[in-house]
């Protein structure tokens, strides 16, 4: 079976979805068509990739011209911009739409501007669609958009997150105590509740450091640094595991998501995982907070409470279980067999 993948933007957690589906379902033939792809050397394992062109009108010109080229047997639309290239006009093949979160969940869209979003993602679901969900949050989303057919692509922990023989589960030794977040510098992230975090910390005299992986906006970026918080810039795959854990605490501070990967990669690490108070982690029993003064407390507790670290540990332990590599999988073949009236062959 023949695989197209679409994606405005490859780099980040998105490309790094698409890398998993395309490891863990090697009975299929995966071709990319994104921008941002000359990143996907020794990353995802791609027949083919294709840059998709500047403005919305080309890019969905683009994607029929490469459907009628390649001859797919599915086109999977990752992300929301993907989905309105992708089914705004109907294609000749099926279509997997896979939102990574619902761009009407953002928090702070005004209630017009929602109601709008959320009227277009019902219009272009009508055009017969599989979505894909990667938590239950999405699910119900997507069933109360009239979508009949949804299946649930769990994320899966990245190749490269292994957690080491004996990693530490009691009180890190040492001064240097570091939290971490992995991401794109971008609004959604939060980076300003990962910097107010730092200030909190700092102000308090809680001996904790704070380390961003990932680069972009860059008034955001200078936000961060001008709190103490150490900006990496971007990094290989293999970086981004080693640093996470060399670190003590990981803090997801985005404010909306799907389910990111880079939480599952904390916690498949061995790291205690501390998120937001936000839908998305909603029944993942991690360690949730809603102000940075809770997210710095809870972080302090993580390394000098050995009870509580482990008790952090112990349920990332749990979600890996659940979102793991043959959920993907089966996720993903279901989801192309529903899409096509057919099976995978296997």
């Amino acid at each position: 079976m023949r695989i197209l993948h679409v994606t405005d933007r490859y780099s980040g957690g998105v490309g790094r979805a698409i890398d998993r589906i395309t490891e863990l379902v090697p009975e299929a033939e995966h071709h990319l068509l994104s921008t941002g792809i000359e990143s996907t050397d020794g990353r995802g394992v791609y027949r083919g990739t294709a840059r998709l062109p500047d403005g919305t009108a080309a890019r969905v010109q683009a994607v029929r011209r490469t459907v009628d080229q390649l001859a797919p047997d599915v086109v999977h639309a990752h992300s929301s911009w993907a989905g309105l290239y992708t089914r705004v006009r109907r294609l000749p093949v099926p279509v997997v739409y896979q939102p990574h979160c619902y761009y009407f969940e953002r928090p702070n869209l005004v209630g017009p501007v929602r109601r709008s979003v959320r009227l277009l993602e019902r219009a272009l679901a009508a055009n017969g669609s599989v979505v894909a969900a990667v938590s239950p949050r999405e699910e119900l989303l997507a069933r109360s958009m009239g979508v009949r057919d949804v299946v649930r692509i769990p994320n899966a922990p990245s190749s490269a997150a292994v957690r080491e023989a004996g990693a530490r589960s009691g009180t890190p030794a040492g001064s240097h105590r570091t939290v971490t977040m992995v991401g794109r510098v971008v609004a959604q992230k939060d980076p300003r509740f990962f910097a107010e975090t730092a200030r909190v910390a700092q102000q308090l005299g809680l001996g904790l450091s704070f380390r961003w992986l990932g680069d972009g906006d860059q008034t955001l970026v200078r936000e961060l640094r001008d709190a103490g918080v150490e900006v990496t810039g971007w990094l290989t795959a293999d970086d981004v595991m080693r640093q996470m854990a060399a670190s003590d605490v990981y803090l997801h501070c985005a404010s909306y998501e799907g389910f990111p990967i880079s939480v599952l990669d904390a916690a498949r690490v061995g790291l205690p995982t501390i998120v937001r108070e936000i839908p998305a982690f909603e029944g993942a029993r991690l360690t949730a907070v809603g102000s940075p003064a809770e997210a710095a407390v809870a972080a302090h507790a993580a390394v000098v409470d050995p009870g509580r670290r482990l008790r952090m540990i112990e349920s990332g332990d749990r979600l890996v279980g659940e979102m793991d590599e043959s959920a993907l999988h089966d996720g993903v073949v279901t989801a192309y067999a529903m899409a096509t009236g057919g099976a995978l062959v296997s």
